[in-house]
Order: structure tokens, then C-alpha cells, then sequence
């Protein structure tokens, strides 16, 4: 339906079709490791790359699209065990304060945020708090050159798509850095305008709970 829509030149409506498809496929992905059908994740591609060589201004609905997009590539790069590329890319998408200064820009965006985007909100959260507790653990070892998969953020992304070293070099440097995060988002968390499920506040505190204690 999407597909004709597009041909048709209703955009609006393709985009929306596409948000609700992509939607699915990132719930699908967090909790079932479900892989979105290829064709779907391409044709939405393409409607992307499309809409930003042709549009100068973008609309929620458009905004959606692009968010969606690039949440399923840090979903997918969490799923797939590529964490140095997955933290690369949610400190990138600014979805989430990694600063103090950024607490009150994020939870003003949260107010503009469609019901898709939203409904994944609570499990990036927990998917980013838990990869920050993967990244702070003893036992993690650098993994930056053991993938070649190349994956692509929506067309409008300014992420750099060189492979990371963020651990290559000073693993305690890094430690340091993700305490002082953990910390900035425990105090958006207190914040935030939308509820929780008790589950994922157990989660939470125990993901913060081993980046705070790790050493």
C-alpha cells in the first residue's frame, strides 16, 4: 500500500504506512530478534533518500520516518553485538541526554514525538543503559574490527559511518565517561513525562547499578 501511494504521489499517506511498518519491525526486533522482511526496510530506504533530495522542510510525520529508520539501525546493531557501533550511534541520534544541558531539549522533543516513536521510547532506554552496562563490564573486550557489515543510517543522519575505536585506546577513559552519563540519564529518567513499566525500572536500576559499580 505504501509502494502505490508513493507512485500515486500521496506522500503524506506512503510515509505514514511506512511509520506503522517500521514501527512493527523494531518492536519485532527488541523483542523477538525478528529481522524486518528486506524489501519492506528497503522500499522505506529509498522513500527516504527520496523525500530528503526533494523536501526542504519536513513535517512530523517525515520526522518520524528518519527517527524510525535510524532507531532500527541501533537496534539492529545492539542485536547483532556490534555495541561500539550501536554507542556510536545513539549518541549521535539525540533521542536521549548524555549531558546535563541536554536534559530539558530532550524532554521537550518527547513532546513533539508520534505514537510510533514513542512506543519504543521505554526500550531504548533499557537497550542503551543495558549496552552502557556491556561497555562498562570487566569482561567486554573491543570488537571494532571483527564485523564488516555495513549498515546505513536514514538519509538525513550525520553519523559517521567509519568503523568505531572508542575502546581501542583508554577502556578506563571510557569507564569515567559512562558513569557520568549513566548519571545524566537516571536524573531524565525521573523526569520523563511518560510511565514505565515497574519491569523495566527493576531493569534499569540494575543495569545502572553495574555501571556504577564497575571498575
Amino acid at each position: 500500500a505504501a509502494i502505490l501511494y508513493d507512485r500515486a504521489k500521496k506522500t503524506r499517506q506512503a510515509c505514514s504506512i511506512y511509520n506503522r511498518l517500521l514501527s512493527e519491525a523494531i518492536r519485532a526486533l527488541i523483542t523477538s530478534n525478528t529481522l524486518a522482511e528486506g524489501n519492506i526496510l528497503s522500499s522505506a530506504r529509498s522513500f527516504a533518500s527520496r523525500l530528503s533530495s526533494t523536501q526542504n522542510e519536513f513535517d512530523r510525520t517525515t520526522n518520524t520516518l528518519y527517527t524510525l529508520l535510524d532507531i532500527y539501525v541501533y537496534v539492529e546493531f545492539f542485536k547483532s553485538q556490534q555495541f561500539e557501533r550501536a554507542y556510536e550511534v545513539i549518541q549521535k541520534l539525540s533521542l536521549l541526554p548524555f549531558a546535563h544541558t541536554q536534559i530539558d531539549q530532550c524532554l521537550e522533543s518527547i513532546n513533539y514525538y508520534s505514537t510510533e516513536i514513542l512506543d519504543c521510547y521505554p526500550d531504548i532506554i533499557l537497550i542503551t543503559l543495558t549496552l552502557m552496562s556491556i561497555l562498562a563490564s570487566v569482561e567486554y573486550k573491543s570488537s571494532a574490527n571483527s564485523s564488516n557489515q555495513h549498515l546505513l543510517l536514514a538519509a538525513t543522519s550525520s553519523f559517521d559511518q567509519r568503523t568505531s575505536h572508542i575502546l581501542s585506546t583508554n577502556k578506563k577513559g571510557l569507564l569515567d565517561e559512562l558513569k557520568r552519563q549513566a548519571d545524566v540519564l537516571f536524573r531524565f529518567i525521573g523526569l520523563l513525562p511518560i510511565k514505565l513499566h515497574n519491569h523495566v525500572h527493576v531493569q534499569l536500576m540494575e543495569c545502572f547499578s553495574r555501571i556504577k559499580n564497575a571498575c
